[in-house]
């Protein structure tokens, strides 16, 4: 008797697992840094910040760009830039911006995982239920 007879539905996390979002996801969070006017990050960085739904991934966009831009303009010798708008602010208005960018790069920003489509379907074939986990909004999951 296999332990694996027992199962009777197998769920997946969505980022990380059956897709890589991380192009995307980099790309409008750089894009919305842009539209702020302070320096974007790149994937490599956005990468790192990326686990914890968009609303952290903001805050640490943020956090890393304002004090990016404090060393930029340090070493050019200019004075601080004074930040008007308080981080809470800043941070809904980011996020707010990345929702709109992401959604018009998240389809050509994210790929499937080799082999998750044979997978996938080899589940359904056995007759298994199929779910989804995941933080990311409906509106970008949404068939």
């Amino acid at each position: 008797m296999s332990k694996f007879e027992d199962i009777r539905g197998v769920a997946f996390d969505l980022d990380g697992t059956l897709v890589d979002s991380a192009p995307g996801l980099a790309a409008a969070v750089d894009m919305a840094l842009y539209a702020l006017e302070l320096p974007v990050a790149g994937e490599e960085r956005v990468i790192t910040w990326i686990g914890n739904g968009a609303d952290v991934l903001m805050e640490r966009a943020l956090t890393w760009a304002r004090q990016e831009r404090a060393t930029l303009r340090k070493t050019m010798g200019k004075p601080p830039v004074d930040d008007d708008i308080p981080a809470e602010e800043q941070v809904r208005i980011l996020r707010k911006l990345f929702d709109r960018y992401y959604g018009e790069v998240a389809e050509e920003g994210t790929f499937l995982f080799p082999h998750v489509a044979d997978t996938l379907g080899a589940l359904q074939a056995k007759g298994l239920p199929l779910g989804l986990v995941t933080n990311k909004p409906t509106p970008f999951v949404a068939p």
